[in-house]
């Protein structure tokens, strides 16, 4: 080393050093930074859904989802495993109606929403589809609400529109169900699903079947089996008062039925008829209401007649 170059070096010893230093801190950054990313990238075979990882469920390409939360919005439990793979199901139908596969995606829902809520393929694109997603792309966040329901936003794709306004969002409620076969299939538009009842009671010759009951977020429907066996006409309810005919919870909370829904050609039974009559109710859905009785308060056991009204009441427990 030259007695010029020796001189410099000791001058500058410090800043040598110091650069040093920044070079070997540099060195490390990159090293970590390249270590986090080979993890990383291992990671993504993985889907995290709010605070919850797990494999992939039944499809590979998923939507652009965002699941708010990791705990039910009602109960308040942390979202199970079991719940995000469900949400699989959620985002297959979206796919599907993203890229307008309409049928496919009517496909996958449960026949008892197909019977309430679209019995027919075009049911589902005029009512459905046209109104959420009518040849746009949605990506869709969800809040788990109770059980296997999910609170699903349907959202424009900012990215290919450019635009966001909430007015451009749209809110379900979406059921993953399981069928005889035990293949998931989805409940849409608020439709929650179906319970068997098949309980009876009878009072005056007049007999009443609750066949079965079908829950949606904001209200239900009972569907009745009504037997007449006088020899007049009867009528369910004369819908002077709106308290007749209600449900009732196991705390004495009433739930009344919407009658102006109804006309007297529908609540009628002639005699000897066996007719079937489908009521909706005021009832939302709740995971912890339990309904305990129908009641039919006030059956007009001679209607179209000129005598004094008779009437009977039938309770059917639950």
């Amino acid at each position: 080393m030259s007695i010029k170059a020796a001189e410099w070096y000791v001058r500058n010893k410090s800043k040598i050093m110091l650069a040093i230093f920044f070079f070997a801190v540099i060195l490390i950054i990159s090293i970590i930074v390249g270590i986090l990313g080979r993890i990383n990238s291992e990671e993504q075979a993985n889907t995290t859904y709010g605070n919850i990882e797990v494999e992939p469920g039944p499809v590979a390409n998923f939507t652009d989802i965002y699941v708010e939360g990791g705990e039910s919005v009602v109960t308040g439990e942390d979202i199970t495993s079991s719940q995000v793979t469900m949400l699989g199901y959620v985002n297959q139908f979206v796919d599907l109606c993203n890229e307008q596969k309409i049928e496919e995606a009517y496909n996958l829902l449960s026949e008892e929403c197909k019977e309430e809520v679209y019995p027919s393929l075009d049911s589902f694109r005029n009512n459905y589809y046209n109104a959420i997603f009518n040849g746009q792309k949605r990506n869709i966040s969800v809040e788990s609400w109770a059980g296997n329901i999910y609170k699903v936003k349907f959202e424009m794709d900012a990215l290919s529109t450019g635009v966001y306004t909430e007015e451009n969002t749209v809110q379900d409620y979406i059921a993953v169900v399981k069928n005889e076969n035990d293949e998931a299939k989805l409940n849409v538009n608020g439709y929650i699903g179906r319970n068997e009842v098949n309980k009876t009671q009878s009072s005056s010759n007049v007999t009443i079947t609750a066949l079965r009951s079908d829950s949606f977020m904001d209200y239900e429907t009972y569907t009745y089996s009504v037997t007449n066996n006088t020899n007049k006409t009867i009528l369910l309810d004369d819908k002077e008062d709106t308290a007749n005919m209600y449900l009732e919870d196991e705390n004495g909370n009433t739930y009344t039925a919407y009658i102006h829904e109804l006309s007297d050609a529908e609540l009628m039974i002639t005699p000897g008829e066996t007719k079937e009559i489908t009521i909706k109710y005021y009832n939302k859905y709740g995971t912890t209401k339990n309904i305990k009785n129908i009641v039919f308060n006030k059956i007009i056991l001679n209607y179209n007649t000129n005598e004094v009204r008779q009437t009977a009441r039938i309770q059917i427990g639950l």
